[in-house]
């Protein structure tokens, strides 16, 4: 019974090994690489978020100096925290849902794809991969959007710079930021 029993625990937890800790390695190992859609100009998702961070913060102080009277609630970065948290919090674990939904046909009822559409062809060897290019195109859609958004200095154009335009802006920053203490 104790054999039993313990193959049983050793079971439940194997599973819950390869369900929780081997998707979240593989999208964190993903986001270091470059990302898979073209308009990111071969930036990995960390470099994008730098990027994301530092043109959403100097837009917020640009703000500030334009209008020092406007009541920025949230803080200089809120911008990029509500986007990252929105990302993170609903288009991740949605964008597994539409892949999902390619294996189970019986959850696509419960998805709107008039603008982002769940895969074809998806097994559980193609699952991940699948599902972080489904989130890249989420991510995407956040960028081609931003620009419209109802908050002025959260109004981010979809200018996605390249990883050498990138280093290059935040070289200048800390320059900046070094010469400006």
């Amino acid at each position: 019974m104790k054999f039993i029993l313990g193959f049983l625990v050793k079971l439940v937890l194997l599973i819950l090994l390869v369900t929780l800790v081997v998707p979240i390695g593989y999208l964190a190992w993903r986001a270091d690489q470059p990302m898979a859609l073209p308009q990111f100009k071969g930036l990995t998702y960390y470099q994008y978020l730098n990027w994301r961070k530092d043109a959403y913060h100097q837009m917020a102080v640009n703000y500030k100096a334009s209008h020092p009277n406007a009541k920025m609630g949230g803080g200089l970065d809120m911008c990029f925290q509500d986007e990252t948290a929105v990302d993170l919090a609903y288009s991740l674990p949605v964008s597994g849902i539409y892949v999902l939904s390619s294996v189970f046909p019986n959850l696509q009822k419960f998805i709107d794809q008039s603008q982002i559409k769940a895969p074809s062809g998806v097994t559980w060897l193609n699952f991940l991969p699948d599902w972080w290019l489904v989130y890249e195109k989420f991510v995407l859609d956040d960028v081609e959007t931003t620009h419209d958004d109802a908050v002025a200095f959260c109004r981010l154009q979809p200018n996605v710079p390249t990883p050498t335009q990138l280093q290059a802006m935040l070289a200048k920053e800390q320059a900046s930021q070094q010469a400006n203490p």
